[in-house]
């Protein structure tokens, strides 16, 4: 998930004062503001990277987490963590969540209103964490913390060890998207105990960025350009971008458990997730593409304005509770 400036919290705010908010005409108008600011937003080339980062957790502000979810802060040895815990949950369910942004930037706090909607939609327990970044940590850092944070949840007794694999589901959006397929490439190579499923919001999974929807949907696409994303790339590593591991479309998923992927009809990234099912079915698993006319990267993320991302955090939410039972 890219930037979000506090201009974009006045606007929103304004639209939802007016009383015709839930009205599809009204919806049409904060889709059109999203796409109107995400156009003219900064990017970390033109302000530097901690104004960026900065921009992104002010941002933040507007998003506030449901009141009803508990969050609770702790530390998985140097990685910040918190447990996000609404107040219905089942005991056997548990969603692993790498946050966006880029690899560069993102935290716990920029995405802990649309984790903890995730959690309510699943009644299900949230571990969300701050890997580190790029590019003061370069690849293969973030993975590092991605999959120390794994092997915590599945053995410091946090779960019935002998059930894990039935209880967890790793979940990751745009960067986020990446490193949870990255860690499910390992999982499956290294023969680890797989989760019971796995859902990707537009993921990033190819890093060289050469798809054909960055060219096709570059006018579309208010948020991504492939010059921008190319540079991200470059920050992340200096290593080749096709090893599997930066790209993790290069792997292969024979055993996988079953996937949900969601990624906007406008994305230069809809490729991504389009060769990733393609790949996903060529290897025998249970996988279900949606792509969701008009919306943009990791629409989600105005789930608390946008009706289209209330209606995919619920669909996310039966997915997870479909294939990890009470």
């Amino acid at each position: 998930m890219h930037l979000v400036s506090s201009k974009i919290v006045i606007l929103l705010f304004s639209h939802i004062n007016n009383t015709l908010f839930f009205m599809s005409k009204m919806n049409s108008h904060i889709i059109s503001a999203i796409f109107k600011f995400l156009k003219t937003r900064p990017s970390f080339d033109t302000v530097g990277i901690e104004s960026y980062r900065q921009l992104l957790e002010k941002g933040a502000m507007a998003f506030q987490p449901d009141k009803s979810v508990k969050c609770e802060a702790f530390h998985i040895d140097h990685i910040p963590a918190e447990w996000l815990t609404p107040p219905k949950i089942s005991n056997n369910r548990v969603i692993f969540y790498v946050h966006g942004g880029g690899y560069i930037a993102g935290s716990i706090n920029s995405h802990r209103a649309l984790a903890s909607r995730i959690a309510l939609a699943a009644n299900a327990r949230l571990l969300i964490f701050e890997y580190r970044l790029a590019p003061e940590h370069p690849f293969p850092a973030g993975l590092t913390d991605v999959n120390t944070a794994y092997q915590w949840l599945v053995n410091k007794n946090v779960l019935d060890k002998n059930n894990y694999s039935k209880s967890i589901c790793i979940m990751g959006d745009s960067a986020g998207g990446g490193l949870s397929l990255a860690l499910l490439a390992q999982i499956l190579n290294e023969n680890l105990p797989k989760p019971a499923c796995s859902i990707l919001i537009s993921p990033w999974i190819d890093l060289e960025c050469n798809n054909t929807s960055h060219i096709e949907n570059r006018e579309k696409d208010p948020m991504l350009g492939q010059k921008v994303l190319k540079k991200t790339a470059r920050l992340y590593t200096d290593k080749d971008l096709s090893h599997p591991l930066i790209s993790p479309i290069h792997n292969n998923f024979s055993g996988c458990c079953p996937v949900l992927i969601q990624v906007g009809e406008n994305e230069v990234l809809l490729d991504d997730a389009k060769l990733l099912t393609q790949k996903l079915k060529q290897a025998g698993a249970n996988v279900e593409l949606e792509v969701w006319k008009d919306m943009f990267h990791v629409w989600h993320y105005f789930a608390r304005y946008l009706s289209e991302g209330q209606r995919a955090i619920k669909i996310i939410g039966k997915f997870i509770q479909h294939h990890i039972h009470n």
